[in-house]
């Protein structure tokens, strides 16, 4: 049996825009970011999903909705995406700032 598992990061927001980490902040995709993820469900689509795992974070559901809509046509939304709040984690900090 074979595994394959893909790690994607959220598309950019105005935090990463700026070089700053999100961490518990959550704010939201920017047009880009929301291309991104368009670009990526694009992508992947045909690929063979089994589960798609997010954080609760609005960005990181945002980023993998499109392919949540393009590849697992069918399911409620909430059902689709399983989230997974230890997935978050801890970098509420500026690039550079060794401290947290």
């Amino acid at each position: 049996m074979n595994l394959t598992l893909y790690f994607l990061r959220h598309g950019q927001t105005e935090c990463s825009r700026s070089n700053f980490y999100c961490g518990s902040i959550n704010p939201e995709l920017t047009a880009d970011g929301l291309e991104m993820a368009t670009a990526f469900a694009d992508t992947y689509t045909g690929t063979p999903w089994t589960a798609i795992f997010s954080s609760p974070m609005q960005r990181t559901i945002a980023t993998v909705k499109p392919l949540c809509d393009r590849a697992l046509h069918g399911s409620p939304l909430e059902h689709r995406i399983q989230i997974q709040p230890e997935l978050r984690g801890n970098c509420d900090r500026k690039p550079g700032n060794a401290s947290s």
